[in-house]
């Protein structure tokens, strides 16, 4: 603790505050989000962005890249489309005939 500070300050009195808990959206942005997506609504929702991708379309990629997701998390080499039946009775049967084979060997475990 450094001179200028006192054993028992409290928050609001030199001492920050706990700040905003990992995960909740800044109020601003969700706001601002908000009414950009009314006023997108008010324009004529899908239609408008349509026209505005053939009358501007680099303004349009632009928006495409900043809302598609920059990170992509898997393995892109391997292809796979899924085409099963759910599952009637017995789940263990079903997912031995229709679990698709491993793409890594498992990690070893520690015992």
């Amino acid at each position: 603790m450094n001179k200028k500070t006192r054993k028992n300050a409290r928050i609001g009195h030199g001492k920050p505050g706990p700040g905003r808990p990992p995960g909740v959206p800044n109020k601003l942005t969700s706001t601002v989000k908000m009414m950009v997506l009314g006023a997108l609504e008010r324009m004529g929702g899908e239609a408008y962005l349509q026209r505005m991708a053939k009358k501007h379309p680099q303004a349009f990629m632009t928006l495409l890249g900043k809302i598609i997701p920059t990170q992509v998390v898997g393995d892109m080499s391997y292809r796979y489309v899924a085409r099963i039946p759910p599952p009637e009775e017995n789940t263990d049967e079903w997912l031995t005939k229709y679990a698709p084979p491993p793409t890594h060997p498992a990690p070893p475990t520690k015992q």
